[in-house]
């Protein structure tokens, strides 16, 4: 079969590869209708995390499972389902408390990061512990409105509800990629008063807008800006959908003295400084983590069904997985109004 393989920094290419097989009877074989490129890969693709080359690329997808093993009840071969970008077993304390992060079972835990774990973007995927991991869809869902809820619109609420946004809030996303454009619709459902959205990208601000934002650019004096726009009230949580030691120090500035911060932007090296005065002086409470999946789907499934989510609005362009290379270094540069990139097999 075709998958996306990471083979050096900047360097992706579509190869021939094994087919995958049933090996485990938890497991399930999926044949990828559709799955997509996330901003966290580019963080491999610019080979800012560490990544093996051969190690095929995609945490995001929607398909038809092609094969179960025998231990697997809830789903069915011919069934269209969505993949859970972080995966668990579904067995354990953690999984049954839909926390698959702390899955005592799986070491790997997202699609596309480890050959251990081999990625979404290529024409079949075998997905570890089917019952707990893939989800039928609805027959109404668009393979588009499902693909943008395997991990960034539950990302988006994971974010909002670590920031506790509640009504009469005011929130700053600062990053208005795909991520930050799901926080920002997602802190308006739970009652957010005001959202302003940080960005340093025109394009993105103008999205940011499109979905009830208040665009202020990162640039000069961000802090000053921002308290203008909230009317000197300045901003109860701060969600970070970026990934930078300048964001997060950022967040710390923008925060009013005993508000929240919730950190989703990708940023895994050990030698970052954390600037725990300025938190300790602001009393500010701070969250950083991966989102679990399961817990936010049924919230989003029913979002979806009455319209008042429409992830597909989000997708701007389309490829054949063939042309993958191309898709990954249009999304890296955000050009021609590059927002989210669908590929398909």
């Amino acid at each position: 079969m075709r998958a996306v393989v990471w083979q050096g920094t900047e360097t992706v290419v579509v190869e021939e590869v094994p087919a995958p097989a049933i090996t485990d009877p938890h497991s399930a074989v999926v044949r990828v209708l559709a799955s997509s490129i996330c901003g966290s890969d580019l963080h491999l693709y610019h080979a800012k995390v560490p990544v093996v080359p051969g190690t095929i690329l995609g945490h995001e997808a929607v398909g038809i499972v092609e094969a179960v093993g025998e231990r697997v009840e809830r789903v069915r071969v011919g069934d269209r389902v969505l993949i859970s970008a972080v995966v668990g077993c579904g067995l354990c304390q953690p999984c049954r408390a839909l926390y698959p992060v702390g899955c005592e079972t799986i070491s790997v835990k997202v699609f596309g990061v480890s050959p251990l774990l081999p990625g979404t973007q290529a024409e079949k995927v075998v997905v570890p512990y089917a019952d707990f991991n893939v989800w039928p869809l609805p027959p109404e869902f668009s393979d588009l409105d499902a693909l943008l809820l395997t991990d960034i619109f539950p990302t988006g609420l994971y974010a909002a509800d670590n920031a506790r946004v509640s009504p009469g809030d005011v929130v700053a996303v600062i990053g208005c990629g795909p991520v930050g454009l799901c926080a920002i619709q997602c802190a308006h459902l739970l009652g957010a008063a005001m959202v302003v959205a940080v960005d340093q990208v025109a394009e993105r601000l103008r999205w940011a807008t499109r979905f009830g934002a208040q665009a202020v650019a990162n640039e000069g004096n961000v802090v000053r800006r921002v308290q203008e726009v909230t009317g000197e009230q300045g901003v109860d949580a701060v969600i970070e959908a970026v990934g930078s030691e300048e964001t997060l120090r950022l967040a710390l500035d923008l925060v009013r003295a005993g508000g929240r911060i919730s950190m989703v932007g990708v940023l895994v090296r050990e030698d970052v400084h954390f600037p725990l005065g300025a938190a300790l002086l602001k009393d500010v409470t701070v969250r950083v983590g991966l989102v679990n999946v399961p817990r936010y789907l049924s919230q989003l499934f029913a979002l979806v069904r009455n319209e008042r989510l429409r992830p597909r609005e989000m997708v701007t362009h389309t490829f054949s997985l063939s042309d993958a290379p191309r898709a990954y270094a249009l999304f890296d540069r955000k050009e021609d109004g590059c927002l989210k990139v669908c590929l398909r097999p």
